[in-house]
């Protein structure tokens, strides 16, 4: 018993963990919804919720990876996978501003770069500073600076939504990204950053399905590479091979504390499996008296 209720309260742990995670996740993409209102200035939500929730992430997945290997796990593959899929996504999306002009300018580099470095402080500015530069509001992209913070904060965006992808779907079908990208769109359309731009689905741009439907086609690329990487390189049990008369044999190690069975079965005590993660090892007595 008193193994069980020890992987009960690891377990709590761990799902306490993983709001906490989720929640912070969810601090960077929140700039689109906050500023835009004037609830908070860009620069005000760059220092308060963005950069500590960055630190708050990666001290987590740091500090508890040998308590709780399942978490950390995901948590990394799920920042690692979002960011590799971000490409995906960009491969549609400079298209879809620089030529078809489907989006009428960098908005998800460029722009927020300028807002974040304080180069401007509103939506409403964005127009003044093309004009002053000469360029095409298509072909517009920030000064080095705010480019390189723009592309800091969109290309996190992709690592947190893959992170919380990771947390909340994990090993599932490779198409479940795809459903999580469509979530993400609809969240993006009817976002202030964009109502305020554009309206609603970017319904006052061009013939007004234009933002849409390259933004969604984006996500959808997203959204399948993240599925497939996430569901390829995941790994909540840890299979290790051994040799026996020339046969290979799997063992599988526990998924909270990571012992191996036989590890198991020759330690005198809960506290002596060689290998586990916990004080008190939570898998021993049940493997000891089968």
């Amino acid at each position: 018993m008193l193994g069980v209720s020890k992987v009960i309260q690891h377990r709590r742990s761990e799902l306490i963990l993983t709001i906490i995670v989720i929640i912070l996740s969810g601090a960077s993409a929140s700039l689109v919804i906050f500023a835009p209102l004037d609830i908070i200035s860009y620069a005000t939500f760059r220092d308060v919720a963005i950069i500590p929730s960055i630190i708050a992430i990666f001290a987590i997945g740091i500090l508890v990876r040998s308590k709780f290997p399942r978490l950390t796990n995901r948590l990394f593959i799920g920042m690692a996978a979002g960011a590799v899929a971000s490409f995906a996504l960009e491969a549609i999306r400079i298209p879809g501003y620089m030529f078809a002009k489907w989006i009428p300018m960098d908005s998800m580099i460029s722009l927020p770069g300028l807002l974040l470095t304080e180069k401007i402080t509103a939506l409403g500015e964005i127009k003044q500073v093309i004009m002053q530069s000469g360029v095409p509001m298509n072909l517009y992209h920030a000064p080095l600076d705010a480019f390189m913070a723009g592309g800091l904060w969109h290309f996190w965006n992709g690592a947190t939504f893959g992170i919380v992808y990771a947390l909340l779907i994990g090993k599932g079908k490779w198409w479940y990204g795809l459903i999580w990208a469509f979530i993400i769109e609809i969240g993006m359309m009817l976002a202030p950053y964009l109502i305020i731009m554009k309206g609603p689905f970017g319904i006052e741009h061009m013939d007004g399905y234009n933002i849409f439907v390259i933004t969604l086609i984006a996500h959808l690329a997203f959204g399948a590479v993240l599925g497939i990487l996430v569901q390829k390189w995941k790994k909540d049990y840890e299979p290790t091979t051994t040799k026996n008369d020339d046969k290979v044999m799997f063992q599988v190690k526990c998924a909270d504390c990571g012992c191996l069975p036989e590890e198991c079965k020759i330690s005198p005590s809960t506290k002596e499996c060689p290998n586990c993660s916990w004080d008190e090892c939570c898998c021993w007595a049940t493997i000891v008296n089968r």
